[in-house]
């Protein structure tokens, strides 16, 4: 496969410049949108918005964020920042608008997490797609992204332990549980237990 990596963003006037990428085995630009049997995948762009606010102001679904529920304003300021970050070193997240027949319906991101070639994934659906396995399809397709374009080495997941479609999710890409940290946090003012599931890329490629 051949070897690409991106140029950093030049700095801002009076800012300092940011560190060079750590060298990877592999990297290569994913050739946007990607698709799976019904889904597409793609970077986050301002339009984005409304329809992440949809899943994003619903508190069903953000309790498990560890965030309050978006209103409008934060809506577009959080896709139009999201839409113009850098995927280039520790710290960086790629959002990806998941569609469905043509509408935003859900998202999953990657953040890129300190140590040699981790990185953290999340995932997260509108309530009315869920339980069609979408969630799955979603995140297996970038879990691929993680090791076959950006050449991570581990790809892991912290998830509310109550949280049990997240933890079904990860269950079905073929994640093991590696920890189980209780009550590390608190959701709502009660204390909550993570559980953290983990893949390498030699694992994955035999899955």
């Amino acid at each position: 496969m051949p070897s690409s990596v991106p140029v950093p963003r030049p700095a801002a006037p009076g800012s300092s410049p940011r560190p060079a990428p750590p060298a990877f085995a592999h990297r290569v630009d994913p050739a946007w949108p990607v698709t799976t049997d019904r889904l597409t995948l793609r970077p986050v762009v301002p339009a984005d918005a409304e329809a992440f606010l949809a899943w994003r102001s619903n508190t069903s679904v953000v309790r498990y964020m560890y965030l309050p529920p978006w209103d409008h304003p934060t809506a577009v300021l959080k896709l139009r920042t999201w839409s113009n970050a850098p995927f280039e070193q520790p710290g960086d997240v790629l959002v990806l608008a998941v569609e469905l027949d043509g509408d935003v319906v859900g998202e999953t991101l990657l953040k890129w997490a300190a140590g040699p070639r981790q990185v953290e994934i999340g995932y997260a659906l509108h309530p009315d797609v869920s339980g069609q396995g979408l969630a799955t399809e979603a995140a297996g397709a970038t879990l691929r992204l993680a090791f076959s374009a950006y050449g991570f080495h581990r790809v892991f997941a912290r998830i509310d332990e109550e949280n049990a479609p997240s933890v079904r999710v990860a269950e079905r890409l073929g994640m093991r549980n590696e920890a189980r940290l209780v009550e590390n946090d608190l959701r709502d003012g009660v204390w909550s237990t993570e559980v953290v599931y983990a893949i390498l890329d030699r694992e994955h490629a035999r899955s």
